[in-house]
């Protein structure tokens, strides 16, 4: 799950990032090299906390926002 959160970790702090993944996580995940398991984690669960942040996410937040979210994908790995 590490290239996961490595994923949603860049993901919450560039915008744009997060962007690509969440329109195209098919492409992302291929690029990365994920696993079946990963791929299905990052299509389901990585995405679903991806959607539900605010946009942008403020610069003091980031740091919380990437433990929470990692902790989450963890879980569900």
């Amino acid at each position: 799950m590490d290239k996961v959160i490595e994923i949603t970790n860049r993901a919450v702090a560039d915008y744009g990032f997060r962007q690509a993944v969440m329109y195209g996580a098919q492409d992302v995940g291929r690029r990365w090299g994920l696993a079946k398991a990963e791929q299905d984690v990052l299509e389901n669960t990585a995405l679903d906390l991806l959607m539900a942040l605010p946009v942008p996410v403020p610069p003091a937040d980031i740091p919380a926002e990437q433990a929470r979210l990692e902790a989450q994908i963890r879980a569900a790995g």
